[in-house]
């Protein structure tokens, strides 16, 4: 389902349009590790390259083993984006992040059950990508700091 595309009038898959809001998100943060991920993960450069270079780069590492990604790549972050398909065939991926630390999950694909909890305690699911899913993690965070959205 991954590698369908995102829409029947559209080339681009569930698989690009990640990789290009994943990249953005990354561009956008100010440090920040991008990790493309499968069975297999990597760490993906993206410092002073254009966005659409960068997704270009991005392949087909296979399944969707988030857990194993995350497990490997996360070095104390203040937060983790996860964008994916959220097949969990290897369990919750956010059992490998500390619980006071938030998990921002995007569902590119719909499927109705996560690979983890959310709706509360620092762990966050959206459905579908949209430019307002830019705007999601600052309105998140604002609302837990006490703050009145912007």
């Amino acid at each position: 389902m991954f590698y369908s595309r995102v829409s029947a009038r559209s080339e681009p898959t569930s698989a690009d349009a990640a990789a290009v809001f994943g990249t953005v998100l990354a561009a956008r943060a100010e440090q920040a590790d991008l990790v493309e991920f499968g069975t297999d993960s990597r760490i993906v450069p993206f410092a002073h390259q254009a966005v659409l270079r960068v997704v270009d780069s991005f392949g087909d590492l296979g399944g969707t083993d988030t857990s194993s990604a995350v497990r490997t790549h996360y070095r104390g972050h203040d937060r983790v984006v996860i964008v994916t398909d959220e097949q969990a065939a290897w369990g919750d991926p956010t059992r490998h992040v500390p619980a006071d630390i938030p998990v921002y999950t995007w569902n590119v694909a719909g499927y109705r059950h996560g690979h983890g909890p959310a709706g509360s305690a620092n762990r966050h699911t959206f459905g579908g990508l949209s430019d307002a899913g830019f705007s999601m993690i600052p309105l998140m965070e604002g609302t837990r700091d006490g703050e009145w959205p912007v």
